[in-house]
């Protein structure tokens, strides 16, 4: 064992239940990841967190400000009520009406004197409260307004040709671009139908560059065959939904372009800048040489984009991405502003400013484009520029380079102008940046370094969302579309790449949007687990729930709400019931940031833009069992390095192999440091290249690469020869990743059996201990044998559920690998931890997974109370558990609320020294139950049982559960009704001839006996 100061073993062992919950993440982890920690107390302090989660590893949610219609009233309530239940943070988004059918009632103007009285409120009360608070820095989304000016705002680039002879003396004005040419197929932008067609003089034209070529072939010069089919991809000026898939995004723009004979090619010395030929309005004078000429125009227009659902008083035209000029407006106009008010308030709670969603179409230009190339790619692009307009210079594959670079330009602008630079200002104001800068973006087809993006945020942020019938059979299936799903193959979507770039840049968090969709209060936390424990597997641990929407108690309920989203405030049927789900959403997340995430494989993403991570999937290399992060290029230059034949990152990160993309292209920067890494020991698996994929140093370049890659790959050839030592490590071409590992003695991490079954995993590891995170994929209950590479040591089972830790499960050692057989209700799921040695916390009182048997059924009447309030029965009896949406009383059939079932049974025969559960059957949607007066928590999902063995009795047991439904059946009630007589309030619309939601307790009900 190692040592440990003494001191710090008891600052430690010390730590009580009421300091964990000011313990933040970040001093947590601090002690929990020491090397001189002792494992005793790092597991005592794991597991008390576990029990009493910390508050920094509570849920957040979206607070929405809809058209300012707030009160200190509600603010007030809304933040006691979080904090009651669970929410840890919340980010304040400021919005016109909420995508819904019915109009939204104004409130205070965004930054009124009112408005601005309210946020002080709202800062103050959370600092009592001590909810930290984030404001995305607009109204609406993704970032601007009125104070952004058309120079300073998003921009697609225009050209124009004129063909002209020599020898003469050309003066004359040149033609300007159409204001779309070039962007025939736009169809996704948002409102891009009130800017498309514009006039140029209100679209702010302005030139970037004129040249002129030598073009005796007219359109003969230009680029043809397949090759033109992926033009507008690889100019960025392709539009796509944001249901496009990462591989339909990359593959058109990473479609070579090769020379072929029929090319009519302009050489590069036939191109003459006639820039500064050029007068403000756009007069050439020019001698013309002999010859046909053709003049390249290149300019620029704003997009015209706007804000989505901004304020009226705060919309306008959206940022240029490319350029820190843009954000530094916006920071000067709304930064400043909310630092000024929330001075005022001497509150403490903000914490951070929020770029939401990037959804502003596919912007691919920047005033500075001239300046930031040259600065990026090391050469003037200004005598490729005919290349954009379909030209080839040079030839076809230059032609291809050229793209390649103006591309990797466009990511690295946003990367830097924009996501650095708005980091920059929050850190001088001493804020942090969240940002969900990667997608799902909309266009689909945005330039952008993705991981790059990302890596720029304190809080690297993505999102997953529900189907519109998620909760139907077969609509989770691998094989359903996106529009049904939400999915990719049964995977979200970007949180992966999300996860793997809090990994790969050493963020402690992989944020998410969580549980978007369009199913307003049909949805409880029973249905949502499997979306959430899915994030969970992909790397996700801070979920921020959408929404939280902020609202007024006077407005009724269910309140005005956003029309996309899963609803969680004080407004909802089942919010007193909620803590138990945030109890569990803590639970996870407090363990799911210990320690390191455990990755056999780094996957590199290649060099080109756009660059995107695909959704989290099993590598047909690879197989099941192991797990992966994700690198691209800025990450293997700058941070990877090598240590004891590991692939290392400075923040603690490790990976036994790099994997290459299948791509001969590779920038002689990347192949150097692939020698250098595998000279110092890493095993490198992938194709050798032959050549760079830009113009920067070029052709010098390409023989670098391929001399390097001769070095470093040796005589492999991927059929014959497959494997090469060089230095100390090792690189292999056309062998398997999987075949390597297992050559390597390294099995899969996590494996499972059962025919049909799918358990997902997720595996992190502290100094002292090993967590898995386990969870049945499957709507049923399955049994199934999990194996765990994992050596002698005694695993134990916590269920975050109820907080439950059983440390006496049984197991078998396999080799170097632990092996437990489990059973799983559906969508269950359990950490699995491996510790060093064995801590003093309690065992549980339920075996884990216990031999159930049917002793009683608890059939027969019901007396059910209803809250008359809301048009229910005061008492009623049911002479058989039922559906209340199939009731012949309206009052229960359009019933939305909580009932109170009760029943008194005497046992039809004793039990004695057996476990007893109460088992509930279906319930719709959310329970707790009291027996005998004991109240035995709250029952959310499956199982759906709790245990009753200390407070059953033989005779005289008074039963009685209480189930909350959701609001839908009211609605539809009130649908069919006058406006006065309606019970409810809102602006979400429900028609009188929608279906109903099952709802209350179905059952059955049943006692059930275990031995063990």
């Amino acid at each position: 064992m190692k040592s440990i100061n003494r001191r710090k073993f008891i600052r430690i062992s010390s730590l009580t239940t009421a300091s964990l919950a000011v313990l933040n993440s970040s001093s947590m982890a601090a002690l929990i990841n020491n090397p001189s920690s002792d494992p005793v107390s790092t597991l005592q302090l794991l597991e008390s967190a576990f029990l009493s989660p910390p508050e920094s590893t509570r849920a957040g949610g979206y607070w929405w400000w809809f058209n300012g219609l707030v009160n200190k009233k509600g603010i007030t309530r809304d933040l006691e009520e979080f904090k009651l239940k669970g929410i840890g943070n919340v980010l304040l988004v400021n919005s016109a009406g909420g995508l819904a059918g019915v109009p939204y009632p104004q409130g205070e103007k965004f930054l009124s004197s009112g408005w601005k009285a309210l946020y002080r409120h709202a800062l103050k009360e959370a600092d009592r409260l001590g909810i930290e608070v984030g404001v995305n820095l607009s109204s609406g989304w993704c970032m601007g307004g009125p104070w952004i000016k058309p120079e300073n705002a998003g921009r697609w680039f225009l050209q124009s040709t004129l063909n002209v002879k020599g020898p003469q003396k050309f003066s004359e004005k040149l033609p300007l671009p159409g204001g779309r040419d070039g962007y025939d197929n736009v169809f996704n932008p948002p409102g891009f139908k009130d800017y498309i067609d514009l006039p140029l003089n209100q679209l702010d034209y302005r030139d970037t560059s004129v040249v002129a070529i030598l073009n005796p072939n007219g359109d003969q010069a230009k680029i043809s065959g397949a090759r033109k089919a992926v033009f507008s991809a690889k100019t960025n000026r392709k539009d796509a939904s944001n249901f496009a898939k990462a591989n339909d995004v990359m593959g058109p723009t990473l479609y070579p372009w090769t020379n072929e004979a029929t090319d009519k090619p302009i050489p590069l010395n036939s191109v003459i800048n006639l820039t500064e030929k050029v007068d403000k309005d756009g007069f050439l004078n020019w001698n013309v040489p002999e010859g046909d000429w053709t003049i390249i125009r290149t300019g620029h227009r704003m997009t015209g984009s706007k804000l989505m659902i901004a304020q009226p008083e705060a919309d306008g035209l959206s940022i240029d991405w490319f350029d820190n000029r843009g954000v530094e407006i916006q920071f000067e106009n709304l930064g400043n502003v909310l630092l000024e008010e929330t001075a005022k308030a001497n509150s403490k709670a903000l914490k951070y400013f929020c770029d939401d969603s990037f959804e502003d179409g596919f912007p691919n230009w920047t005033p500075k484009i001239l300046e930031k190339f040259k600065a990026f790619c090391a050469y003037d692009p200004q005598p490729y520029l005919p290349v954009l307009a379909g030209f080839i210079i040079e030839n076809a594959e230059v032609s291809d380079r050229f793209l390649h670079d103006y591309r990797k330009t466009i990511a690295d602008c946003m990367a830097n102008g924009h996501y650095k630079r708005f980091a920059e200002l929050c850190h001088e104001k001493g804020l942090k940046v969240q940002n969900e800068s990667a997608g799902p973006s909309r266009s689909g087809t945005m330039c952008m370094d993705t991981l790059k993006n990302l890596g720029r945020s304190d809080n690297p942020m993505g999102e997953f969302w529900l189907g519109p019938k998620h909760d139907e059979p077969g609509n989770l299936d691998d094989d359903k579309p996106y529009s049904v799903s939400r999915l990719e193959n049964g995977q979200n979507k970007v949180t992966k790449m999300v996860a793997s770039a809090a990994h790969i840049y050493g963020k402690a968090t992989a944020s998410a949007e969580a549980f978007t969709s369009f199913r307003s209060w049909k949805d409880a936390p029973g249905n949502l687990k499997q979306a959430l424990d899915r994030a969970f597997c992909e790397g996700i641990n801070r979920i921020v729930i959408h929404t939280t929407t902020a609202s007024r108690p006077e407005d009724g309920l269910p309140g005005y709400e956003y029309g996309a989203g899963t609803h969680f405030n004080p407004n909802v049927t089942w919010w007193e019931k909620s803590g138990a789900f945030f109890t569990y959403v803590s639970r996870c997340q407090h363990l799911l940031r210990s320690g390191k995430f455990v990755a056999d494989v780094l996957f590199y993403n290649g060099d080109a833009a756009p660059n995107i991570v695909l959704p989290k999937h099993v590598s047909p290399d690879l197989g099941k069992g192991y797990d992966y992060d994700v690198c691209n290029e800025e990450v293997l230059l700058t941070r990877l390095s090598v240590q004891n034949n590991f692939i290392v990152l400075p923040d603690g990160m490790r990976y036994r192999v790099l994997v290459l993309p299948d791509e001969k292209r590779m920038p002689e920067a990347v192949v150097t440091k692939i020698e250098q890494l595998v000279k110092a020991g890493a095993t490198v698996i992938g194709t050798r290249p032959s050549k760079a994929p830009g113009l920067s140093n070029y052709p010098t370049c390409d023989l670098n690469v391929k001399n390097i890659a001769n070095k470093v790959w040796g005589k492999i050839d991927g059929k014959n020869i497959k494997f090469n030592q060089y230095g100390k490590g090792r690189v292999y071409q056309g062998e398997s990743i999987r075949n390597v590992l297992l050559k390597d003695g390294i099995k899969p991490d996590f494996e499972y059996d059962g025919d049909g079954n799918f358990i997902d995993f997720i595996h992190r590891k502290t100094e002292n201990e090993d967590l898995y995170f386990i969870t049945n994929r499957l709507n049923k209950a399955v049994k199934s044998t999990c194996t765990f590479r994992i050596g002698n040591k005694q695993p134990q089972l916590w269920d975050a559920v109820t907080g439950e830790i059983t440390k006496n499960i049984p197991y078998k050692i396999l080799g170097n690998r632990i092996v437990i057989d489990f059973d799983f209700a559906s969508f269950q799921s359990y950490f699995v931890i491996f510790p060093k040695v064995v801590s003093g916390v309690a065992l549980s009182k339920n075996y884990p997974f216990p031999k159930l048997t049917d002793k009683q059924l608890l059939n027969g009447s019901w007396e059910v109370s209803f809250d008359p309030k809301w048009g229910g029965p005061d008492k009623i009896t049911f002479d058989e558990l039922s559906d209340w949406s199939k009731h012949t009383d309206e009052g229960i059939k359009y019933y939305s609320g909580k009932a109170v079932y009760r029943k008194t049974f005497n046992l039809d025969q004793p039990s004695k020294n057996k476990i007893t559960y109460l088992d509930l059957g279906i319930v719709k949607d959310i329970a707790s139950v009291k027996l005998n007066g004991k109240d035995l928590g709250i029952v959310w999902t499956s199982p759906w049982r709790v245990n009753v063995s200390e407070c059953l009795k033989n005779t005289n047991n008074l039963l009685e559960i209480e189930v909350i439904n959701q609001w839908p059946n009211r609605l539809i009630g009130d649908a069919a009704l006058p406006k006065e007589k309606r019970l409810t309030n809102t602006n979400i619309v429900f028609k009188k001839t929608d279906p109903l939601m099952a709802s209350g307790l179905l059952g059955p009900v049943r006692i059930l006996e275990s031995n063990s």
